[in-house]
């Protein structure tokens, strides 16, 4: 039997894999604290409810720090070494992307209006950004950690949030250039952004990317529509709350799963939910999922 670590990697490769991995963006305490029925959430509460839902990935948030503009990443609450020495799960670390970092220390209206209107500005912040990520997945590799998802939200419902052509010009180059030093240090570069990507899909695949997490069918992105990326990339994500919901009727739950075994004959495809677990989410359903997903990988060998 092979570890999570390993198999993650074979699905990445598109390798044939003895079953489907599954992975979340995020673990919430007070979902942990539920499920556990526990007061405090340190390593070891976190790692058995990770064992607990049958997860091969975990993905770990940095506490990030910033003061007029000026940002810091400090990493010594995940447990990162924990992560990577005690257990055999695979390690990703989020990292924000310019993007997603710009909204969040200047605001969302005034970072589009520097991004529109001061472009040599955006840029600096850009290489700013570029350069805390570069050395923060350094630091990361040194400490065994296996990939590295860039977080950029640059799109919404109905597709991107900027001009395809400012992406590419103020965006892209530093998306390709972090791809490039992760994929140096020997971690695997994954994408996440919510909303209709689809658009930059080919710049995705073209910076160097191995996979992208977030595949919201309320957005217009299916497993259908990323068909056409899915042996270039591996797909990650697809569960919302209302396939939660449906999972716990059978009639329900064989129909979400033969849609996704039609679509990915599991290959190339990690299961999880879009948004990570928070509260109020069925994890009853959840597991019913990741049950018939393990037993239908079986029936496949």
């Amino acid at each position: 039997m092979i570890s999570s670590r390993e198999l993650v990697i074979q699905t990445i490769k598109r390798q044939a894999t003895f079953k489907v991995p599954k992975g979340e963006l995020v673990l919430d305490d007070e979902v942990i604290q539920k499920a556990l029925t526990c007061k405090t959430i340190g390593f070891e509460e976190r790692s058995e409810f990770a064992h607990s839902l049958g997860l091969d990935i975990i993905s770990l948030s940095p506490k990030y720090l910033h003061d007029q503009g000026e940002v810091s990443i400090e990493l010594e609450s995940m447990n990162v070494e924990a992560w990577t020495k005690k257990t055999s799960l695979f390690s990703f670390v989020l990292l924000d992307g310019a993007f997603e970092l710009g909204m969040r220390v200047f605001g969302f209206e005034e970072f589009l209006s520097m991004i529109m209107e001061d472009p040599e500005d955006t840029l600096e912040f850009v290489e700013r950004v570029e350069r805390l990520n570069m050395e923060t997945a350094s630091k990361l590799a040194d400490l065994g950690v296996n990939g590295i998802i860039i977080a950029d939200d640059v799109a919404y419902q109905d597709g991107l949030i900027i001009r395809h052509q400012l992406f590419r010009e103020l965006f892209l180059p530093s998306l390709e250039r972090q791809v490039r030093a992760v994929s140096q240090k020997n971690m695997i570069p994954f994408f996440h952004s919510d909303g209709n990507y689809l658009s930059i899909m080919e710049d995705v695949i073209d910076a160097g990317f191995k996979g992208i997490h977030c595949i919201d069918k309320n957005c217009g992105v299916s497993l259908e529509e990323l068909a056409p990326y899915s042996k270039k990339i591996c797909l990650w994500g697809h569960l919302d709350i209302e396939d939660l919901k449906a999972s716990r009727e059978e009639a329900g739950l064989n129909q979400l799963v033969g849609q996704m075994k039609e679509t990915t004959d599991f290959k190339g495809f990690i299961l999880g939910t879009n948004s990570g677990l928070f509260t109020g989410m069925d994890l009853h359903g959840l597991r019913n999922i990741y049950q018939t997903i393990d037993d239908k990988s079986i029936e496949r060998q």
